[in-house]
C-alpha cells in the first residue's frame, strides 16, 4: 500500500524526466496502428530503474513498462452538437522486462487485461488535458500509470469537451450530459481501438470507475450512461466531488469569501454559454468580461485565480448582487439542480470516498449524496469511507486532510479496492 502511494507521488518526477522523451523514438514513428497514435513508451527496466533509484521499489517489486495511446474519437455536448474529442488507453508493456515480470503480464493478457476508466479532476489549461501533457513529458496526474504500471490495468482517461482535441470548443464544466457523453464514448473508441490493434482485454463491456474532484462528478454521471447502456461496471470509486451543486452553489453565494474563485466562475461562465445567458447575469464587472480569456485553455487555476477576486459580494465582489439575492427559483439554481447526479439508483456497487477534512468540497457533501441514493433512491451497494479511515485502519483517528493534499491518498485507496475486486472476478489476479 505504502508502495502504491510512493510510486503515484513520483510519477509526476518520472514523467518529466523520461516520459516520451526517454523511449526510442523510432517506435513512435514506426508502429502501425488503426484509430489512434503512439504518444509515450517507456520500457519496464527504465521504469523501475527510476523507481529504485528513488526508492520506491525494489528489485523484486513488478513494474511494468506502459504505452500511451492518444485515440480521437467523436462525442455530443450538453446542447446536442457533435464534437471531435480525445483520450489517452495506458496500457501495461512488459518491454525490457524482467523474466517473471514478463510470465506476469502474459499471464494476465492470456486471460485479458482489465479497464480502468479515471475521470481526471479540474483543469483549466490545454497543457494540463491527459493526451497533451503525457506526450509532452508534463503530466501532473499520473493516475495512469499507478493503475497501469503498478496494477496491471488499462487505464483510459479522457481529455473531456474543452481540452484535447476539442480545444476549440468551451471547457463543458460540470455539466452532466458533456461529462457522460465524453467518457462513455471515449470507452467505446478505445475499445474498439484496442480490438484493432489486437490488445487483449477481459471484456468489452468489464469496467471499473473512477475520478478525483470534478472527476468523482464525472465518474457518477457516467456510471448511469454506463448502466443504462447494460455495461458490467464491477465498481465505482468516486473521489471528492461536487455531486449536488445546488447546495454547494447556496454556500458560496452566502458566504463573504472564496479561497479559489476560478472553481465557481468556471461554473458560471460554462452554463451561461450552454443555457444561452450572459455571464454578466452572475458576475460582476470587470470580471465578467474577462471570462473569454481567462477560460480558453491557456492559463493554469493560480494564473486565473489572479485574475478574479475572493471576495464574493457587493463592490468589487465576483457575483453580481441580482443572483446573490435572488438565486432560489432562479435559471442558475434550476440547471444546477438539474445538473446533479444524484438523479439514478446505481445498481453496481459504488464505495464512495471523501477526506473529513476537505477544506474545498466539504466532506457532508459525500454523506448527503450517500444518503440520498440509499434512503431516498433505495441504492443497495453504496458506501462512503473516509479516506483518512481508510489509510490509517482507525475509525477515530484524528487526521484531517485537506482537498489537496487528500488526492494521492484517494487514489492509493481506489487502486487497492480495484486490485482486490479483481482477484475475486473470474480473472483471480
Amino acid at each position: 500500500m505504502k508502495s502504491i502511494l510512493k510510486f503515484f507521488i513520483v510519477s509526476i518526477t518520472i514523467f518529466i524526466t523520461i516520459g516520451c522523451g526517454g523511449s526510442d523514438p523510432g517506435v513512435l514513428k514506426t508502429e502501425q496502428l488503426k484509430g489512434g497514435k503512439l504518444i509515450a513508451n517507456v520500457p519496464a527496466n527504465l521504469l523501475k530503474s527510476e523507481l529504485i533509484n528513488k526508492g520506491v521499489a525494489d528489485k523484486n517489486t513488478t513494474i511494468f513498462g506502459f504505452k500511451a495511446y492518444k485515440i480521437p474519437y467523436t462525442t455530443t455536448d450538453d446542447n446536442g452538437k457533435e464534437v471531435k474529442a480525445s483520450g489517452v488507453m495506458v496500457v501495461p508493456t512488459s518491454e525490457n522486462a524482467d523474466g517473471k515480470t514478463i510470465q506476469k503480464l502474459e499471464y494476465m493478457k492470456a486471460k485479458g487485461l482489465a479497464i480502468v476508466v479515471d475521470c481526471h479532476g479540474t483543469i483549466f489549461s490545454n497543457s494540463e488535458a491527459p493526451s497533451v501533457s503525457i506526450e509532452n513529458s508534463i503530466s501532473a496526474k499520473g493516475a495512469g500509470v499507478i493503475f497501469s504500471s503498478m496494477s496491471g490495468f488499462i487505464t483510459l482517461q479522457p481529455d473531456y469537451i474543452g481540452f484535447g482535441d476539442s480545444k476549440n470548443h468551451y471547457q463543458a464544466y460540470l455539466l452532466k450530459k458533456s461529462s457522460a457523453n465524453s467518457v462513455v464514448d471515449f470507452t467505446k473508441a478505445a475499445i474498439a481501438f484496442a480490438k484493432e490493434n489486437n490488445i487483449p482485454l477481459v471484456a468489452t463491456k468489464d469496467i471499473y470507475l473512477t475520478g478525483y474532484s470534478q472527476g468523482g462528478y464525472v465518474a457518477l454521471a457516467a456510471l448511469k450512461k454506463f448502466e443504462a447502456e447494460k455495461y458490467h461496471i464491477i465498481m465505482t470509486t468516486p473521489m471528492s466531488g461536487p455531486y449536488l451543486l445546488d447546495p454547494i452553489a447556496q454556500k458560496v453565494l452566502s458566504s463573504n469569501t472564496i479561497n479559489v474563485p476560478s472553481f465557481m466562475a468556471a461554473v458560471a461562465y460554462s452554463y451561461a454559454l450552454t443555457y444561452n445567458h450572459n455571464a454578466n447575469e452572475l458576475i460582476q464587472k470587470p470580471f465578467a468580461s474577462k471570462l473569454p480569456n481567462l477560460y480558453n485553455g491557456s492559463l493554469t487555476r493560480p494564473e486565473i485565480d489572479k485574475e478574479l477576486t475572493k471576495k464574493i459580494k457587493g463592490a468589487g465582489g465576483l457575483f453580481t448582487d441580482s443572483i446573490i439575492a435572488n438565486y432560489k427559483g432562479s435559471w442558475f439554481q434550476n440547471e444546477l439542480q438539474a445538473n446533479s447526479v444524484v438523479d439514478f439508483t446505481p445498481k453496481t456497487p459504488v464505495e464512495m470516498l471523501h477526506c473529513m477534512g476537505d477544506d474545498v468540497i466539504d466532506y457532508r457533501i459525500s454523506q448527503a449524496t450517500q444518503n440520498a441514493f440509499v434512503n431516498k433512491l433505495g441504492a443497495n451497494y453504496v458506501h462512503l469511507t473516509p479516506v483518512e479511515v481508510a489509510i490509517t485502519k482507525n475509525p477515530q483517528t484524528k487526521l484531517r486532510l485537506g482537498h489537496i493534499a487528500c488526492a494521492l491518498p484517494s487514489y492509493k485507496v481506489s487502486a487497492f479496492m480495484f486490485a482486490t475486486m479483481r482477484k475475486t472476478t473470474p480473472l483471480g489476479y
